[in-house]
């Protein structure tokens, strides 16, 4: 090795300066290339050998279900599932509102019906033709007795739907209603791919992990999850849409099933889009840029209105006076006080208080009491409240069990049990009950609680009528509180009716008085996310988001390197 190293020393001495020079600029481009190949042998993932590709973290437990009348069911399902398919409208977050996508839309004087015409040329990714027929087919199955998913249907309730022509379908509805729109951006579904499934085996029919739509991107491979729960789908540009085309090639989405996964294949992603937990601390990691977003959606206690004991407004209202929601929230991550489900509004003009002394004289008023000795002092073993019969003042609150995401059940843990303490201190023995997804599912269809831990996403139209209105209170209604009020009806109502802007804000400030003064809930908090990304890719927008899905409505303009 001397000997190889002399040698060397004495053919540089030869050199000229600019030799030198010249010889130094090449070994750093040999060593540099050199290690790029070496490190893309080692993690062929990394994405700095990926030009032209982009990936992303997502966390999710839950088995992928890329059909877009079920992307509720989880976060995952919705950000791909809006790359794969297309609605007749789109949401544009740079606007806030919805503009044309398969279709234009034209709307009647009386504003009760909907005409909406398709573009020419539409076609489905497999090459077959989108017409009107596979809209009248996905809209069908909306509105059919065995579809599972209560909350579109809710939408499409007593909306009658016709073809009118080859290129044109009608929506009427039996009176106005300025929500209405909002619903028009679910993404259709191929006739000729699912004409012969039975609406209730389109759940777990295999064409959701294989999809084929008229979106943007494709799916590339079947999707399938992994002895540990990793899920990857991988996207390729749909060189078949109609719209503008994006100049990424191929959109990667590596799906975990905790962040404890996620965290050790943080190399290997460009973009990590809704951290909290124990991904926050990703905001130190010198590779990413963090930005941060909120959603219109907020977590409450719903108080069953229909429950012997919390049909009294006292009760309620002691409940509510009993927790201080400032404190629950600093022993929680990345949360903002929420104080009405009317999300568009102010919440800290609707603020409530907590008093313990308020709440205590609640508590009396509604007939609950200490018992106490001669003096007046509670009797030694004295925790909970009775009522005239002697009966402890006892409450049953479902909440949804968590075990597969460590993030979700810590927070819950935690807020469930600072009610619970903060409730006792008033006398009042609150019992939780954790189910699983399908028993709290059952629980929630039939009202089966006194009240239940629950969060609500308002979406994009911000409607209050499939969670308040009266209608709704009933079996497989979306009202948890069984809440039935003449005054928030008629706000409800109004406010779908008026397509004034300040009239309708004037009526959701009523609308929120209303549900202040009669307490079918407690609400609680929202969540505020992190959003990461490497710099890569570049014109991202997160400005306006409804969901966080909504980024990529403008995934036309992104771009890599050299494409921008």
């Amino acid at each position: 090795m001397k000997k190889i190293l002399a040698k060397v020393y004495e053919v540089l001495r030869a050199y000229t300066l600019e030799e030198k020079v010249l010889s130094l600029i090449c070994f750093v481009i040999l060593l540099f290339f050199g290690v790029r190949g070496i490190n893309s042998v080692i993690d062929p993932n990394s994405t700095y050998f990926q030009k032209g590709v982009y990936t992303e973290g997502l966390i999710s437990s839950k088995s992928l279900l890329l059909n877009p009348l079920y992307m509720d069911f989880s976060q995952a399902n919705r950000d791909i599932g809006s790359l794969v398919f297309s609605g007749l409208l789109k949401y544009d977050p740079k606007v806030k509102s919805f503009v044309d996508d398969l279709a234009s839309l034209k709307i009647s004087e009386d504003q009760k019906e909907y005409l909406l015409t398709l573009k020419d040329g539409l076609k489905w990714q497999d090459g077959e033709l989108l017409t009107v027929d596979d809209v009248l087919f996905t809209f069908n199955i909306i509105q059919n007795p065995d579809f599972q998913n209560l909350l579109i249907k809710t939408d499409f309730d007593k909306v009658k739907i016709e073809k009118v022509d080859g290129k044109t379908v009608k929506f009427i509805l039996e009176k106005p209603n300025s929500f209405f729109v909002t619903n028009l951006n679910i993404g259709i579904l191929p006739k000729h791919l699912l004409e012969n499934i039975a609406v209730k085996d389109l759940l777990v029919d295999s064409f959701n992990l294989k999809p084929v739509g008229s979106g943007p991107y494709k799916v590339v491979d079947l999707i399938t999850m992994g002895s540990d729960g990793r899920q990857k789908v991988v996207l390729s540009r749909n060189d078949l849409y109609y719209g503008v085309k994006p100049t990424i090639q191929q959109i990667r989405f590596n799906i975990y099933p905790d962040e404890i996964n996620l965290l050790k294949d943080k190399d290997s992603l460009d973009v990590i889009s809704k951290i909290s937990g124990d991904l926050n601390q990703l905001v130190f990691d010198k590779r990413f840029t963090t930005n941060s977003y909120t959603l219109p959606q907020y977590t409450a206690v719903f108080f069953n209105t229909n429950s012997e004991k919390l049909k009294e407004l006292k009760l309620r209202i002691a409940l509510v006076k009993l927790i201080d929601k400032d404190e629950l929230i600093k022993g929680l991550h990345n949360k903002l006080r929420v104080d009405t489900p009317l999300m568009e509004l102010n919440q800290e003009e609707w603020m409530y208080k907590s008093d313990l002394n308020e709440a205590n004289g609640s508590l009396f008023d509604a007939g609950y009491k200490f018992k106490k000795d001669e003096k007046g002092n509670v009797l030694e073993g004295e925790t909970y409240r009775k009522d005239k019969d002697g009966n402890e003042l006892k409450l049953i609150m479902i909440a949804k069990v968590y075990d597969n995401n460590l993030e979700q059940k810590e927070e819950q843990e935690k807020t469930v049990n600072f009610l619970v303490e903060s409730w006792k201190k008033g006398g009042v023995d609150v019992k939780v009950n954790y189910l699983d997804d399908a028993a709290f599912a059952e629980a929630i269809n039939v009202k089966n609680y006194d009240m239940v831990l629950a969060g609500q996403s308002m979406g994009y139209n911000l409607d209050t009528f499939p969670f308040w209105h009266s209608s709704q209170a009933k079996e497989g209604g979306l009202n948890l509180s069984n809440y039935k009020s003449f005054a928030a009806d008629a706000q409800i109502e109004k406010i779908r009716l008026t397509f004034d802007l300040e009239d309708k804000e004037n009526r959701q400030k009523k609308l929120a008085d209303v549900i202040a003064k009669e307490v079918p809930a407690l609400f609680l908090y929202r969540p505020s996310y992190n959003f990461l990304t490497d710099g890569k890719v570049k014109n991202i927008d997160l400005n306006g988001l409804d969901f966080i899905s909504d980024r990529f409505k403008n995934v036309a303009s992104w771009c890599i390197g050299d494409e921008c």
